[in-house]
């Protein structure tokens, strides 16, 4: 039988929030003492947002009962470990696996949630008021009529009866949104666009009146996957090409054709975005990210950071 917490306990760290200003606030724990839990959350909120960022060890199975939350919009995303959700007004389980999300909207949210025994369990939600959405949707040619009908009437819904499956794009606007080299006056602008290209990203994943898919596709998902996971031991495309069906050339000629980018290109994006996240979130010095990263010296490192964010790294750490 699994551990049972009440909703009221779980809304103490996980439930929605939005502030009245538009500067972004600040929620962090890890210290609310619940069975059987080891868990550190982060919110960042404003007037429009919540990003929530959740890690946890649950060191046996766990149900929490009788969860209510504010009206909102919520892009849940699964980034380890599993989940699963029962919300009133939808009719079956709603579970989520790594490398899986979903949205799910309501004016009068109740659920309860399932967590197996696992450890290092993440997700990542993404809050917004409905107005938010229907500012986006009234942009579109075609709306799609069924959301444009729930956010009216206020009901529980989800775009999707089935978790959808994490693409290449998506995964790089969370990382953007989460990693962002804007001072803070500029974060709400940057911010809520990177949320609406998302959204735009998602609705885009689920119109199945896009044009036939290109040649290579479905194996450049898994090349562009590749690349991203592993991209500080990949030392030339003769590396990616061993992981894949695919040639050297033809990867080298999708990447571009696809994704506008190439090897070096993407590579060293994810080492600057990575290195950012480690001056942002560590007390390690410039010196010890750039040999990380496979600089010589931290003046080359510094060189190539200013060109990618407009900043030195030691601006951002102050």
């Amino acid at each position: 039988m699994p551990y049972t917490i009440s909703g009221d306990a779980y809304k103490e760290i996980a439930a929605r929030r939005f502030s009245a200003g538009r500067s972004f606030g600040r929620f962090e724990n890890s210290a609310i003492d619940i069975p059987f839990v080891r868990h550190q959350v982060q919110h960042q909120f404003n007037q429009d947002f919540d990003i929530i960022q959740f890690r946890a060890d649950f060191l046996q199975d766990i149900a929490v009962h009788h969860v209510q939350d504010v009206p909102h919009i919520s892009l849940h995303f699964q980034l380890k470990g599993s989940s699963c959700a029962d919300f009133r007004g939808l009719s079956g389980s709603q579970p989520l696996t790594a490398g899986q999300y979903n949205l799910y909207g309501s004016t009068d949210f109740h659920s309860n949630l399932h967590f197996k025994a696992q450890q290092d369990f993440e997700y990542l939600a993404i809050t917004f008021r409905s107005s938010f959405l229907q500012a986006i949707l009234e942009e579109f040619q075609h709306p799609p009529r069924d959301i444009a009908a729930h956010l009216t009437s206020g009901a529980t819904f989800t775009v999707s009866e089935k978790a959808l499956p994490l693409t290449p794009e998506i995964q790089q606007a969370l990382r953007s949104l989460l990693h962002s080299p804007m001072a803070d006056n500029l974060l709400p602008a940057y911010r809520r666009n990177k949320v609406a290209e998302i959204i735009l990203l998602i609705f885009a994943a689920l119109d199945t009146n896009q044009p036939v898919k290109t040649a290579y596709q479905q194996e450049m998902k898994a090349v562009y996957h590749f690349i991203l996971e592993h991209f500080m031991d990949i030392q030339s495309l003769a590396d990616v090409a061993r992981h894949s069906t695919l040639t050297e050339h033809q990867i080298k000629q999708q990447l571009r054709l696809q994704y506008d980018t190439s090897l070096y290109e993407l590579i060293q994006e994810r080492k600057m975005s990575h290195a950012l996240h480690l001056l942002q979130e560590t007390d390690m010095h410039v010196n010890e990210i750039a040999w990380l990263m496979g600089y010589a010296n931290a003046s080359n490192f510094i060189h190539a950071f200013k060109r990618q964010y407009r900043q030195t790294p030691g601006q951002i750490k102050r």
